[in-house]
């Protein structure tokens, strides 16, 4: 079994569901592992998704379509007081269907240094046509625990960026939390049916 799982959006009922993020033009290096905390603006926000008019109740960890890990004050001061190490915390705010703001304190969870932990060998996958190295799609995903920096509890994958992967000792810790939204996948159930 493994020492790691998949930071993933548990369904709330009448959660919000975030648009697209709007006053941050170069929202792929979220994903690249780069700081960003010094050049980040200061006026970047989530617009609530109309598709979804009646879901307006915000949550810990935030569903959106960037696939972002957009966390709650609440949420990014439980991580702060658990020093998770290279981990960048950029504040966003959240804009409700009428265009006013429903909150400021929300942050999309910048983690730092992408970790080449993906085990090719036992991972079924399909490469990308376009970007070299990097991974399109998974049937099965296997990690090698041992290229991972014990320090790093919750970090992004170099050549597949696009999900986040904590320490089960991390998510256990935050479980006990009871934060709502924020949900968890075991490796061998990626990618879900």
């Amino acid at each position: 079994m493994s020492n790691y799982v998949i930071w993933i959006f548990q369904s709330v009922p009448h959660a919000c569901v975030l648009q697209n993020l709007v006053g941050f033009d170069d929202s792929n290096t979220l994903f690249h592992g780069t700081p960003l905390a010094k050049t980040f603006p200061s006026k970047v926000a989530f617009h609530m998704n109309p598709d979804f008019p009646t879901d307006l109740l915000l949550t810990d960890n935030l569903l959106n379509s960037d696939s972002c890990m957009v966390v709650s004050s609440k949420l990014a001061d439980a991580l702060r007081a658990r020093n998770v190490s290279k981990l960048e915390y950029l504040p966003v705010s959240i804009v409700d269907h009428k265009g006013k703001v429903a909150s400021k304190d929300y942050y999309i969870l910048n983690p730092l240094e992408l970790i080449d932990c993906i085990d090719r060998k036992k991972s079924k996958f399909r490469e990308s046509r376009i970007t070299p190295g990097r991974i399109a799609k998974f049937e099965k995903l296997v990690i090698d625990e041992t290229r991972i920096p014990p320090d790093r509890s919750l970090f992004r994958m170099q050549g597949y960026p696009s999900i986040a992967l904590a320490s089960k000792a991390l998510a256990d810790d935050l479980i006990r939390g009871n934060f709502s939204g924020l949900g968890w996948l075991a490796l061998n159930k990626y990618p879900e049916d």
